[in-house]
């Protein structure tokens, strides 16, 4: 008779589940827009001595021996009651097989009766469904999603990219979080691809109303092309590893970087700004004629003006026609000079042999802002030794980085004067300015004004802290949807905000706005308002008043040459579209007045909300 084998994994899976043996470590999600932590993953750990030890095992081991459900459960009980002795805030991630969810589709509301015996809310637990494992039964884990979002839980799809038709299971499950495998985060600063399908998966989640996790998070270039691409939510390495113990705040090492990053540009068009006679904006104002060379200078003649000079930090080097070709930098000129046989050899050569041919290079008409970008990502080796300024290409000057950080300085505390002191974004005199001198010069554009419908009961109800977070939020959907370099975001008081886009793909940028902020308002909800879609107070006559959940409406109208005198004009105009857009139903809308025909500009009918002519 054949006697098979025991299976050591089989039992040790038996000793871990019987002895509860296995502990909880918990990594944070970060809001990278908001600088705070938003929410905190559960992950298992087994004995580090055992065989069970890697996650992979153990949870093969179970799925293998019919015990993945029991496993999972148990796992489930000890993170929420882990995360609550922890007093850990936010939200709760906690990963579970669609073998689990099948199984718990008659159990939801004893789940959530078991966390609000522990005190957590069923809106702070976040279900996040992995796909290790093929779904069989594809209506019964609609039915027990449903189940969930019923009682307040929210959902979360991870590892989007891998796994069993991941796209797909995304249209069906509409969760609230998407994850994005950390295949396509970790290298994206060096890859276009990876930035491609990022970009795309943002794109989608801002028309399906979900938030874009990037997991696998390790370098810090990563981190600011994921900025770029519109995410706002990280979780790895870079901030923390997973831990038992884990710290409820952000490390100061990266609350105040985040913090910073996150602010809209204050300076976001300088030329809007009423300037003072003689301050500095570009870099002209900069410029001083220093010593320069030529490449018929040897390698011994600089090394010999740099020894003689010790203030001389940099020499161009220019061409015939006086074009910068390079610069000489007298550290590194100096340093090679020591080495050994280095004048024997380079002596009598050019000195285009030891200079850095890439300098640091700005034409005359190049603003602070644009200068200051350039300089923030330079080696701060190199920042003692200046920029080149260039006129038509040819040598117009050096300048100092010192002088350009006091003028960014300056113009900082300028612009601080007449920017919004919640959202840092420029306030009513700059955009005034900004659209007088679009009329002036004749310029073609849409003018948007945004308000925060609903926004005062909210305020009242969830008090003006929370009130001022969704301002914020609103600051940050608008700046992102604007192009920098052509457009104009500004803050003119309270819940109220203008865009003036010269942008020609204007109406994608007012639709995703809409679609931004629907997605990214949603957190500041609690479940039973946000399954109501709102809310009721007692009004001024101690009558009950349902209250819709904020929004975000706008009216905007196209501009054409010699329409209007002037931006006082312009702004009265605006007055009828936005009344338009504000006594329209459902989610965030826009209003288009398109009487004033641009044919350059108009595109095609926004997705998001139709917009209409008058």
């Amino acid at each position: 008779m054949r006697v098979d084998a025991p299976d050591p994994l089989a039992a040790a899976l038996d000793r871990l589940i019987d002895q509860r043996s296995f502990d909880i470590h918990f990594q944070p999600l970060v809001a990278i827009d908001r600088a705070e932590i938003l929410a905190f993953e559960a992950l298992t750990r087994a004995p580090a001595d055992g065989p069970l030890h890697s996650p992979l095992v153990l949870f093969e081991t179970a799925a293998r021996c019919g015990r993945l459900v029991e496993l999972e459960r148990l796992i489930v009980r000890r993170a929420a009651e882990r995360f609550k002795e922890l007093a850990l805030p936010g939200l709760l991630f906690l990963n579970v097989t669609a073998d689990t969810l099948l199984a718990a589709r008659d159990r939801v509301g004893g789940l959530a009766e078991e966390l609000r015996t522990l005190g957590l809310a069923t809106s702070r637990i976040v279900v996040e469904l992995t796909e290790t494992r093929p779904i069989d039964d594809l209506v019964q884990l609609g039915d027990t999603l449903g189940a969930l979002r019923a009682h307040g839980f929210r959902l979360a799809l991870d590892d989007l990219g891998e796994g069993f038709a991941s796209l797909r299971r995304w249209m069906e499950m509409r969760p609230d979080f998407v994850k994005i495998d950390r295949h396509f985060i970790d290298g994206i600063a060096q890859d276009p691809l990876k930035q491609q399908f990022v970009r795309s998966i943002v794109e989608m989640a801002a028309t399906s109303g979900g938030e874009v996790v990037a997991e696998g998070l390790e370098q810090e270039p990563d981190l600011e092309v994921l900025r770029r691409l519109g995410i706002t939510i990280c979780q790895g390495y870079l901030f923390a590893r997973p831990s038992a113990t884990p710290r409820a705040q952000l490390g100061a090492q990266w609350s105040g970087r985040l913090a910073t990053a996150a602010q809209p540009r204050l300076l976001q068009n300088d030329l809007a700004l009423p300037l003072d006679a003689g301050a500095i904006t570009t870099a002209a104002q900069l410029a001083r004629r220093v010593q320069t060379t030529t490449p018929a200078a040897t390698c011994r003649d600089v090394v010999a003006l740099f020894q003689r000079d010790e203030q001389l930090l940099a020499i161009p080097v220019l061409d015939p026609q006086q074009r910068p070709i390079g610069l000489l930098r007298s550290l590194q000129v100096l340093k090679r000079s020591t080495e050994r046989y280095f004048m024997d050899i380079f002596g009598k050569r050019s000195c285009t042999e030891v200079m850095d041919t890439a300098p640091l290079v700005f034409d005359v008409s190049t603003p602070l802002r644009a200068m200051s970008d350039a300089v923030a990502s330079l080696d701060e080796r190199l920042l003692t030794d200046g920029f080149i300024v260039t006129r038509d290409g040819a040598y117009h000057g050096s300048g100092r980085c010192s002088d350009l950080l006091k003028a960014v300085s300056d113009l900082q505390v300028h612009a601080a004067r007449y920017a919004n002191p919640l959202t840092l974004l420029p306030g009513n005199v700059p955009l005034d300015n900004h659209l007088d001198r679009l009329i002036e010069s004749g310029e073609s554009f849409l003018a948007a004004l945004w308000d925060i419908d609903h926004f005062k009961p909210f305020n009242d109800v969830y008090g003006y802290r929370v009130g001022d977070d969704i301002i914020r939020l609103a600051a940050r959907v608008l700046t992102r949807a604007a192009d920098p370099q052509v457009d104009f975001v500004g803050h003119i008081g309270g819940d109220d905000f203008a865009m003036v886009l010269r942008s020609p793909d204007w109406e994608h940028r007012l639709n995703r706005v809409c679609a931004e902020f629907d997605a990214g308002v949603r957190s500041f909800f609690s479940a039973e308002h946000l399954a109501a879609g709102g809310y009721i107070t007692l009004n001024r006559q101690n009558q009950p008043t349902f209250h819709l959940l904020p929004t975000i409406s706008c009216g905007a109208l196209l501009h054409q040459p010699g329409a209007f005198e002037s931006a006082r004009a312009l702004a009265a105009a605006l007055a009828e579209p936005k009344r338009v857009a504000k006594g329209r139903a459902g989610g965030s809308r826009f209003f288009v007045d398109r009487r004033q025909r641009l044919p350059h500009l108009i595109t095609s009918t926004p997705a998001h909300v139709p917009s209409e002519v008058f």
